[in-house]
């Protein structure tokens, strides 16, 4: 692991980083043969490509080893520092129609009370973030949320959702969804909550919104958002 945060942290996420393995042993404190073993092992596991260039080695961290540093990084600074608020902020944007339907599916819904204390209204907010803030929001995916488990009904199976308790604009309760599968990019911010936010706050196209998350369990989320306003079922 201390060789691929080393490579990562060259930036080799980025772009191929021309290194040797001495080179790399002195940065970390290491010998030549052991990080030359750590680099065959982070290739044979998918974490990194290595390719010749002269006499060197122009290394790059693969999508799946930068999942795994930022994996890291977000669960240490949680560690560190404890869960913390994380703001956002995006304009309005229409969606792709998908929410209401998904968002009304009894298996859902039936969490979405149990675990968020809201009865959502059936469509989502959907938010096209700054672009500074897009790799925020790709480290949610390793930060600690609520879980909505998958489940299945007599036509298809359905995915988990990872959830956060949400606040927008400092005041309306909310959660922003996290959906493995989803057509819309890593940019777009999909909420829902207890009403409908375009009328509630007269929202269009193009509005900027901004959105208080709140990481971490349920426990925790506890008083920051109303998640036990809605009477169990």
């Amino acid at each position: 692991m201390p060789t691929l945060i080393e490579l990562y942290v060259m930036g080799a996420a980025r772009r191929p980083v021309v290194v040797s393995s001495g080179s790399l042993g002195e940065s970390l404190g290491l010998s030549q043969q052991a990080v030359s073993k750590h680099l065959v092992v982070l290739e044979s596991d998918g974490l990194i490509v290595r390719k010749r260039s002269g006499r060197r080695l122009a290394v790059t961290v693969t999508p799946k080893g930068s999942d795994l540093v930022v994996s890291l990084y977000s669960r240490l600074r949680a560690a560190v520092e404890g869960s913390r608020e994380i703001t956002f902020h995006g304009k309005v944007t229409t969606g792709l129609g998908e929410g209401a339907y998904y968002v009304s599916l009894p298996g859902y819904r039936r969490q979405f009370r149990r675990i968020l204390g809201f009865d959502p209204y059936p469509g989502t907010l959907n938010l096209v973030l700054r672009q500074d803030e897009v790799e925020m929001k790709r480290q949610l995916k390793f930060t600690p949320g609520l879980e909505i488990e998958g489940f299945r009904d007599e036509k298809r199976t359905y995915g988990p959702v990872k959830c956060f308790a949400a606040k927008i604009e400092g005041r309306h309760d909310a959660a922003v969804l996290l959906i493995e599968r989803t057509h819309h990019s890593d940019s777009v911010l999909e909420l829902i909550a207890p009403q409908n936010l375009r009328r509630t706050l007269g929202l269009s196209d193009g509005t900027e919104v901004s959105v208080t998350v709140y990481p971490g369990d349920k426990d925790w989320v506890h008083g920051k958002c109303n998640i036990n306003a809605v009477p169990q079922p």
